[in-house]
């Protein structure tokens, strides 16, 4: 009687099966799929029992390591679609999207796993910097402020939101921010860097200096900052501080004609000027004549009391032909006022005159009212027997 009902039994669930529609089959499918195991070994070697979702993880993972992003985002999507509240496998799709640029896909997976850890800094940082990328200035701020409202000294969330102001434009509130983030790393050399730039646009030429000289100290390695101080030294006429560290640029990059160039330009500036042609020269050999450098050149022999060389450094520059003929001419003219070729000088102040140059002119002009004074002194003295 028994095996008899056992019977009945089967047949009847067999003809519900069979009278189930398709889609019911396919339910019953994915139930299966969903809820199945698969053993391995954890690290202590003790089987653990992966679900699909983990297992369409794990397989993400393993196509990471290889570089596959296509099906690693593929397996990444399965694991989410498989347990919704998979906070790895959320993040892990949003560093891979952001990976292949696919920032604003990014933004939605790390916003999904921000969703089931609401405070986890990483993830907020994580959105704000998918923000940046799409310049999305507003809202990159937001996300990064969460952050600095819970800690106001956070080096990451200050050092972005000070790139974020100063790509709106708002040096003050770029400032601000970073001089936040030097409070937690006081050794952050770029952004000492940064804050140079920020101070030169500002016109505030005494915190540019101090800023790079701080990122001159922080990394000594770093030739771009001690480049940009020599720069700011020469622009603040404070030359004997630039010639050193032009000296060290260039004795470490001896085929950088700017280095020779700046060098020898700030040697002309001070006591040690006769220093400079030699320098002047390492930055022509490299570069080519030069109209400009030239007359500098023809400036300090002219002060060391070199007449010829003087001139001869005013016919290369000449030949070079870049627009600096003013300077050169007047070069030429105050070389033979120092020789006593009074009449000559005032040819070449003439000369400079007529290029109308505003700045030249004026002192030719000047100069050439002198070369007649000159003159009338050397004749004086002559007919004194003097």
């Amino acid at each position: 009687m028994k095996r008899n009902l056992f019977i009945l039994a089967v047949a009847a669930i067999l003809v519900i099966v069979a009278g189930c529609s398709s889609g019911t089959q396919k339910t019953l499918t994915e139930i299966g799929e969903n809820t199945k195991t698969e053993s391995v070994q954890d690290s202590r070697g003790f089987e653990k029992q992966l679900t699909p979702a983990e297992i369409a993880y794990q397989s993400a993972e393993q196509f990471l390591s290889m570089d596959n992003y296509t099906e690693a985002i593929a397996n990444l999507r399965k694991a989410t679609a498989l347990k919704p509240d998979y906070l790895e496998a959320w993040s892990e799709l949003g560093n891979a999207l952001t990976k292949i640029k696919d920032f604003s896909g990014g933004i939605d997976a790390y916003k999904k796993a921000l969703e089931l850890s609401p405070d986890n800094k990483a993830l907020i940082a994580a959105i704000g910097y998918n923000y940046l990328y799409l310049e999305d200035w507003d809202n990159a701020e937001r996300y990064y402020k969460m952050i600095t409202s819970k800690d106001s000294l956070d080096y990451e969330g200050n050092v972005h939101l000070g790139f974020i102001y100063q790509k709106k434009g708002d040096i003050d509130q770029a400032i601000r921010y970073y001089e936040l983030a030097l409070k937690n790393k006081p050794d952050d050399a770029t952004t000492m860097g940064t804050l140079a730039n920020l101070y030169e646009k500002k016109g505030d030429k005494a915190k540019q200096i101090e800023y790079l000289e701080k990122a001159v100290k922080a990394a000594p390695e770093n030739y771009r900052f001690q480049s940009q101080l020599g720069s700011a030294y020469l622009d603040g006429k404070q030359f004997d501080k630039a010639i050193p560290i032009y000296q060290a640029l260039a004795n470490k990059f001896p085929d950088r004609a700017g280095y020779w160039r700046n060098l020898g330009l700030a040697l002309s500036q001070t006591d040690r000027k006769k220093e400079a042609p030699a320098a002047l020269e390492k930055a022509l050999e490299i570069k080519g004549d030069d109209a400009y450098l030239l007359a500098v050149m023809a400036q300090v022999y002219n002060d060391t009391k070199q007449y010829s060389k003087a001139i001869e450094a005013i016919k290369r520059g000449l030949k070079a032909g870049n627009g600096q003929e003013p300077y050169l001419y007047y070069q030429w003219g105050i070389a033979y006022s120092k020789m006593k070729m009074y009449d000559e000088a005032i040819a070449k102040f003439e000369k400079v005159v007529s290029y109308h140059d505003p700045f030249w002119s004026k002192y030719a002009k000047k100069q050439i009212a002198r070369q007649e004074k000159l003159k009338l002194i050397e004749k004086a003295k002559k007919s004194q027997g003097l």
